[in-house]
């Protein structure tokens, strides 16, 4: 064997040694079960909680806490709170371990020698886990800034929360195009499964799609934004060299420049191409504990914590779709699955026999009624004019040039086709898988034809 194979097995034999040595000690193991009475305030999402407690662990770190709730029977995730029970309504849910596969009463959360942390069914199924067993971790613990995180004995972390978001980013917080890339929605307040928006980062740049057809489409966010390769959740004192108060900035940094490029660049123009630092919003008190969640209903939304209030200590501080930012109308859902938005009110309903009043009943034709009938099913339309899909913005309104006549053999041929929308002044042509919430814009030329 040679000197360098040698050093080779000894080095893999030391590691190997190391990692089985290096084991959770008893006072720091614990298991837990899912039971006993329920909180006593209403938290986010009208949910019911119950609270964790061992003796060889703390799952509290001021103001997060670690609980298991539930908006439906016997349907229990674990999940980071944030909060404090002073707040009662105000509490928030921030990250869920378990979104996708609840457990039961009696359910398990456990932390043994091996060093994996895992939630069990009452009968033992694991329906959760970190799968660090075996991997150096000695200890579990939640930082101040809310990353729950399993460590080795040199405290260095083996597995962090903040490495598996969900539908929110706390500050510091980072999507990265390389590991953990998107935020994905709750269904609903009642339904905490994945829903149908997603926010998702890659190497052209943040970008906020929609999925309820099958295809993403594209409907917000920074699609033309060099983040390189990763984008943190930040909250920045906008002086730091002042100890007068001073206003916090909420930003979206990219990954560090290369050295010699030390420029920062506070951009606020939602869509578009440019380079540095994406500047959300300014707040007059300390934003710290801030977080940027991507709700059931497609908002991208910043909420901030003012912990002296004893009242409302939450905060909207930041919110894509609004009349500072991005126009109201340009949120898929704000007018429901299909409604005639104009100035962030919802005023019509679109129909075969013009515009009625605008009602949560409202409703686009079904893909269904076009793909039943097979080939020479007739197709007809009613024409809206004045009025923008909420993709065109992203898409530069379609494709083309093309002619309106080629735009809507386009949308016959094809049973998934709701609807075009057909840009006279630069012939381009949109195709409509999705409707949603349909934009009023009395100075365009766009053009919409819906299937019925």
């Amino acid at each position: 064997m040679s000197r360098f194979n040698i050093l080779l097995f000894l080095t893999l034999t030391i590691t190997t040694i190391s990692l089985v040595t290096s084991q959770v000690p008893p006072e720091k193991q614990f298991r837990v079960v899912n039971q006993g009475e329920f909180g006593e305030y209403i938290t986010e999402y009208d949910a019911s909680y119950r609270f964790i407690t061992s003796p060889n662990a703390s799952f509290f770190s001021r103001p997060f806490q670690l609980l298991f709730y539930n908006t439906t029977p016997s349907a229990y995730v674990l999940a980071l709170r944030v909060g404090l029970r002073r707040d009662e309504s105000l509490m928030r849910w921030i990250w869920d371990a378990n979104r996708n596969n609840p457990v039961g009463e009696n359910s398990t959360l456990s932390f043994g020698r091996d060093g994996n942390l895992k939630l069990a069914e009452s009968n033992g199924r694991v329906k959760w886990q970190t799968n660090t067993a075996n991997k150096g971790v000695t200890g579990f613990k939640i930082l101040p800034n809310g990353n729950i995180v399993l460590h080795d004995r040199n405290d260095k972390f083996v597995w962090q929360s903040f490495d598996h978001p969900t539908d929110t980013l706390l500050t510091g917080q980072s999507l990265k195009v390389n590991g953990a890339n998107k935020l994905v929605s709750r269904k609903s307040d009642m339904d905490g499964s994945d829903g149908p928006y997603s926010l998702v980062l890659d190497k052209k740049g943040l970008t906020m799609y929609v999925n309820k057809t099958g295809t993403p489409l594209v409907y917000g966010g920074w699609p033309d934004h060099d983040f390189r390769g990763t984008v943190t959740f930040a909250v920045r004192r906008e002086f730091d060299n002042l100890t007068e108060p001073s206003a916090y900035e909420l930003l979206l940094e990219p990954a560090p420049q290369q050295p010699g490029n030390n420029r920062r660049l506070l951009q606020v123009r939602p869509i578009g191409s440019g380079d540095g630092t994406l500047n959300l919003n300014k707040i007059n008190y300390n934003g710290t504990i801030s977080y940027l969640r991507l709700g059931s209903d497609g908002s991208l939304k910043a909420f901030s914590y003012y912990d002296p209030a004893t009242y409302l200590t939450w905060e909207e501080s930041f919110s894509f779709f609004s009349t500072y930012f991005v126009r109201q109308c340009g949120l898929p859902s704000f007018c429901g699955d299909y409604g005639y938005c104009d100035r962030g009110m919802c005023i019509a309903c679109p129909t075969p026999k013009g515009l009625i009043g605008w009602s949560d009943t409202c409703a686009a034709p079904k893909t269904t009624t076009f793909c039943s009938g097979g080939k020479g099913k007739t197709v007809n339309y009613y024409k809206i004019v004045g009025v923008e899909h909420f993709t065109g913005p992203y898409v530069n309104d379609g494709q083309g040039p093309t002619s309106v006549n080629d735009c809507k053999a386009k949308c016959d041929r094809d049973c998934k086709c709701l609807g075009y929308f057909y840009k006279e002044k630069d012939k381009k042509c949109l195709i409509a898988p999705l409707l949603g919430t349909l934009i009023k814009d009395a100075n365009t030329s766009s053009v919409a034809y819906i299937k019925y």
